[in-house]
């Protein structure tokens, strides 16, 4: 098929190939990864699982046999090229697909092999959270002593391993830990504990990964951070509503009212109609865009959600309405101009209106198109997204994070024209 990066709806083939390539650590091949989508057809799920198993297990041979002439250079960059197709390759099959389950551990298995062999190696932890254990992996920063810590946690179809390529060593060379994990209704924890399904109340989870992280010597208490990135801006904020000890929380990006948000783009008739008629009508649109067959299977995955007509109902919970008055710690909201584009006017007004309300300070960074970062969580422009995250973090922690006595967020006048020039008529009061 043919590329078109300028089309970056999440969950559709030219999102996720830009989403491939997006790595600052090499784990992408241009080249390997061109030839692989030439011969993937368009919004065909099985070639997709297909090829990218094939490249995955053509760049896993040639690691291990760098590896096993002591290059041990070439291997590290191999093994982690290798996991990251294996991870392209699993991301559409179903979870009743045996290929999703053999795709994911061979994932795993090329990035551990890659991981003792990188400048900044990722520790594999497994965090204890009632009767389950959360995969995850601990970066040490640069420096010695105690120093600041990032928790960094994906979404609704994230891995931890696809975390480090984004944010571990960009954490650890300006000197900051990195705590990454995989929590409920995440594909690692899913794997690891079936039936592990995604909740609303990250709070609890995120609490156990910070039990864990203030017991290393590395970690400095008073310092402590978290990122979410997509569904996890939400899933981050919520907890920093609850949890004292988080410092400062950046939400990359923010969804205030998740089953509101669904609502708002998806036709009015599979949210009204009888629950059969739903279903028939789901399956049909679901032939026509593959991120909504793409969407609802992972549903079934990550959240037990069994029918089309479940899923509204599903994500209801998912608000952070009624949480307003308890996130007093800073709060940094990314949003790039394709996602203002894409996004309805009603989620643009829920954000405000919810950052409006926090006592805490808020703050937004955007990320226009020419920047090459303007897609969802910067995808192709990482080199832009993390100076901004760490230089906004250092500026937080080393200022005065106490609850300001008034607050008036200003929206950038490039966030302001960007809603203006995509939702003509959108009103701020």
């Amino acid at each position: 098929m043919k590329i078109d990066l300028t089309k970056t709806d999440v969950g559709g083939f030219n999102f996720e190939f830009l989403r491939l390539i997006s790595s600052h650590v090499g784990a992408a091949e241009i080249g390997e990864c061109i030839d692989t989508i030439a011969l993937i057809s368009k919004d065909d799920f099985e070639s997709w699982i297909t090829e990218w198993n094939r490249t995955a297990a053509r760049v896993a041979a040639l690691a291990q046999e760098q590896l096993d002439r002591g290059d041990t250079v070439a291997a590290r960059a191999a093994f982690l090229r290798a996991a990251n197709y294996f991870r392209a390759a699993e991301f559409y099959a179903t979870h009743d697909d045996p290929r999703q389950e053999e795709a994911w551990q061979r994932s795993r298995e090329c990035f551990a092999t890659a991981a003792p062999l990188l400048p900044y190696p990722p520790e594999p932890v497994e965090i204890p959270f009632d009767d389950a254990r959360l995969p995850g992996y601990f970066v040490a920063g640069v420096g010695e002593g105690p120093r600041p810590t990032l928790v960094a946690m994906s979404g609704f179809d994230g891995s931890g391993e696809e975390l480090y390529y984004w944010i571990g060593p960009a954490a650890a060379e300006r000197g900051w830990n990195c705590v990454i994990f995989e929590g409920p209704g995440q594909r690692g924890a899913l794997h690891l504990n079936p039936g592990l399904v995604l909740r609303p109340d990250y709070e609890a989870p995120v609490a156990a990964v910070i039990d864990y992280a203030v017991r290393r010597p590395e970690v400095d208490s008073s310092r402590l951070a978290l990122i979410g990135y997509s569904l996890g801006g939400f899933l981050a904020t919520r907890a920093a509503a609850f949890e004292p000890r988080i410092r400062a929380t950046i939400a990359n990006s923010l969804v205030v009212d998740v089953g509101g948000a669904f609502k708002a783009v998806w036709p009015k008739v599979l949210q009204t109609s009888f629950p059969q008629l739903v279903d028939t009508l789901f399956g049909v649109l679901a032939r026509l865009r593959p991120d909504t067959r793409w969407g609802m299977d992972h549903a079934r995955w990550a959240m037990g959600v069994a029918h089309p007509h479940d899923f509204f109902a599903a994500w209801a919970p998912f608000t952070l309405w009624g949480t307003e008055d308890k996130l007093v710690t800073p709060l940094l909201c990314m949003v790039g101009e394709d996602e203002i584009a894409q996004t309805s006017p009603s989620m643009i007004a829920d954000t405000i209106r919810y950052l409006r309300a926090v006592p805490g300070k808020t703050d937004l960074v955007y990320f226009p198109r020419e920047s090459g970062a303007s897609s969802h969580c910067q995808m192709g422009g990482l080199a832009y997204a993390n100076p901004s995250i760490f230089a906004w973090l250092n500026q937080t922690l080393d200022g005065d994070t106490s609850t300001p006595s008034t607050k008036d967020l200003q929206i950038p006048d490039n966030v302001a024209s960007a809603i203006r020039r995509y939702h003509r008529g959108f009103r701020f009061d």
